[in-house]
């Protein structure tokens, strides 16, 4: 994907959502993943895939 950084509010975003999926909180998952979409950006989504197959507690 890009070689330029996400944005704070997006990276932020995203490690909320690695927490979120690491605890099972739907709830805040959902909320979360709708703000993702919202920003449509396909390198924060790139970016959520590969946070998440690094699996929970990795930075």
């Amino acid at each position: 994907m890009s070689e330029k950084p996400l944005p704070p509010v997006v990276r932020e975003v995203i490690a909320g959502l690695a927490d979120a999926v690491g605890a099972r909180d739907d709830a805040r998952i959902d909320r979360l993943l709708e703000q993702l979409v919202r920003i449509g950006s396909p390198d924060a989504l790139y970016e959520l895939r590969r946070q998440l197959a690094r699996g929970p507690g990795s930075p």
